[in-house]
């Protein structure tokens, strides 16, 4: 499947982009200007539960580093509510880091996939592609 072209087959998917550095929230918005999404913003952990509890997301874009509460325990969280919904939705940590050690405590917090910052929109597209989307909430 063309990593461009995948998504020309859906509608727009709905992310919840989690992420506390305002410059970082700017550059992977631009860079994903050209997707067919709509992006939410929140800035920790504790408001991507709330949002989460309000509105039903395609992806969850999930910087592991934050203040109040980490990616890592706030995808723990989301993964142990009984909802399907919360163990199925995609997970894709954001961080600086790109060490297989890091790496495995990412994908062993619940996370699906692993971005290093500055995401690009076809390391975007090929972690994307593997997946299908539409939530069902």
């Amino acid at each position: 499947m063309d990593q461009f072209n995948f998504m020309d087959d859906i509608s727009e998917l709905k992310v919840l982009m989690v992420e506390d550095d305002m410059l970082t929230q700017k550059i992977n918005r631009a860079t994903l200007s050209k997707a067919p999404i709509t992006m939410t913003i929140v800035s920790n952990g504790n408001e991507a539960i709330e949002e989460l509890n309000k509105k039903c997301y395609d992806l969850v874009l999930m910087d592991v580093y934050m203040p109040v509460q980490d990616g890592l325990d706030t995808t723990r969280w989301i993964r142990d509510l009984d909802d399907p919904y919360f163990k199925d939705v995609p997970i894709f940590a954001l961080t600086n880091f790109p060490s297989d050690e890091h790496r495995d405590e990412i994908l062993n917090s619940g996370m699906n996939e692993h971005l290093v910052k500055p995401i690009t929109l076809q390391e975007f597209y090929e972690k994307a592609s593997q997946y299908s989307f539409r939530a069902d909430c």
